[in-house]
């Protein structure tokens, strides 16, 4: 590809080219005109015009072909750069969410972020730094979770779920819950985790993974479990499943 710079090089030696021409033209009285037969000054004013015309086709040639390649060159760079996905941040955060005027949960952070996706199934994506969960049930709090990130999703399919990271703690009066993953899934009314969850009652000590759970953590199922209990800590419901 020829560079937009050595265009003015080009139109300089077509000037001096077509002035070349000219004066070989004059001088030699031949070319396509008989000079013997036309007066002269006729040629000259012919030739001159021809000349001047000559000129400025060339000279609007050398000038846009230059812009009609950096333009190209232009939309080629525009079609190679990627979309950025807007990001909105906020110094602090607070939300709750609501299900016929009953409160289930409130959202609070030290700062946010908000990701528009490029997906509409998934929807925006609200990523709160050191959140503080509040889960309620019957209008009074059942569980409060912190941890050190979080995601809630305000749209799409995982609306009005909460997803809670590193240093995981769940305190309520029946105990406590420690892991470094933990989802609310606000439709079923439960707590997820696939990583390893530690239940803590007294003295008594709980481990497994694939947990699920009431908000209260009187119904809890998880696999691959590990414990020592202690008949005081424990008042475990008839439907705690351990495998």
């Amino acid at each position: 590809m020829i560079k937009s710079k050595n265009w003015s090089l080009i139109h300089r030696n077509l000037l001096v080219l077509l002035k070349n021409m000219y004066g070989s033209i004059l001088n030699s009285g031949s070319g396509c005109i008989d000079v013997g037969k036309l007066n002269r000054s006729f040629v000259n004013g012919f030739l001159e015009r021809s000349l001047f015309l000559n000129c400025i086709f060339f000279i609007g040639l050398s000038c846009f072909i230059p812009i009609l390649i950096i333009g190209c060159e232009r939309e080629e760079d525009v079609s190679e750069t990627t979309e950025t996905l807007p990001v909105q941040q906020l110094d602090s955060f607070s939300t709750q969410h609501r299900e016929a005027g009953i409160l289930k949960w409130t959202l609070v952070g030290d700062s946010s972020k908000l990701v528009s996706q490029s997906s509409r199934s998934v929807g925006n994506e609200m990523i709160v730094q050191n959140p503080i969960v509040e889960i309620y049930e019957d209008g009074k709090i059942s569980l409060k979770i912190t941890a050190k990130t979080g995601k809630y999703y305000p749209s799409g399919k995982n609306k009005n779920d909460l997803f809670l990271y590193d240093d995981v703690v769940g305190i309520n009066e029946k105990g406590q819950l420690f892991t470094d993953e933990l989802q609310w899934r606000n439709k079923d009314g439960t707590l997820y985790s696939p990583v390893e969850v530690k239940i803590v009652r007294g003295d008594s000590r709980w481990y497994g993974t694939e947990m699920v759970a009431n908000p209260d953590l009187e119904t809890v199922k998880m696999s691959n479990n590990r414990f020592t209990l202690y008949p005081k800590d424990e008042e475990i419901n008839e439907d705690n499943e351990r495998q």
